[in-house]
């Protein structure tokens, strides 16, 4: 890993965030979280996803629904969005999918039921589940997803995530997530005071964008994972989102690589 810094992009921070604890109340977790589902859906997070999920609708021909898993799911914001888009046809007439969405935080999982009841989003399934070992066989879903989780976890966890979702995937998987850089950070600093955002959310958010990672650094992760580079992209969206796009589409060979990597580690 050859990290380089500049005054824009400093070291990456490495203390943890208040909402990765189980201290804050319920009350707490879901007003960050909500807080969280507004920052995905007005900075461009939740447009990010469903721009990068288009060219995986367009390439599925299958008579059946297109299976997704979204890792660390959170309030499920992500898995509401996407379902809200299929219905008004966003990806093509007739589209149907299965979304399962897992979290290992029990106070999380809670919050992200209560906001996706199955009575109106039938297509979701909330679950818990261990990011790092997923409970799935290879190949189980079409789509995985992970949403401002990366940050969350040290360069290697994060390329032993990016190895499970090239596992569990048909068809490749979408990683949104921040940039780290000054500006970003006193940027969010500001919003979530000017807008009154929750206690957790006014300490995290520019924690957050202080841990996350450099472009050269995602980059650095996927060629660490042995993800192919012609079937891989890092695409720079506005206010600082980064969202890595794999799609195993003519790439039959990936998973031998992918399996001598693991062997050799």
């Amino acid at each position: 890993m050859s990290f380089a810094y500049s005054f824009l992009t400093p070291p990456r921070a490495e203390r943890e965030e208040m909402i990765d604890s189980l201290e804050p109340s319920d009350e707490d977790f879901a007003a960050s979280f909500q807080d969280v589902a507004r920052v995905n859906r007005f900075l461009g997070g939740t447009a990010a996803i469903l721009s990068a999920l288009k060219p995986f609708f367009r390439d599925f021909s299958e008579n059946r629904p297109v299976r997704i898993l979204d890792i660390a799911t959170g309030s499920a914001d992500i898995p509401r969005a996407i379902t809200e888009a299929v219905r008004r046809g966003r990806f093509g007439d007739g589209r149907r999918i299965e979304i399962t969405a897992i979290d290992n935080h029990p106070k999380v999982l809670a919050f992200a039921r209560s906001q996706t009841p199955a009575n109106q989003f039938p297509e979701i399934d909330i679950r818990e589940g261990n990011a790092f070992d997923l409970p799935y066989r290879d190949g189980a879903f079409d789509i995985a997803l992970c949403s401002l989780a990366f940050h969350h976890f040290g360069f290697e966890r994060c390329v032993a995530l990016l190895r499970e979702m090239e596992r569990v995937t048909d068809q490749g998987f979408i990683v949104n997530d921040l940039l780290r850089d000054r500006i970003a950070c006193s940027l969010i600093w500001a919003l979530t005071r000017v807008v009154g955002a929750n206690r957790l959310t006014q300490h995290d958010a520019p924690l957050s964008v202080l841990r996350a990672y450099t472009q050269q650094e995602y980059s650095e992760m996927l060629q660490a994972a042995g993800i192919p580079g012609k079937a891989s992209d890092i695409r720079i969206y506005p206010m600082y989102r980064a969202v890595i796009t794999r799609q195993k589409s003519g790439d039959a060979h990936a998973p031998e690589r992918l399996e001598r990597i693991d062997r050799a580690t």
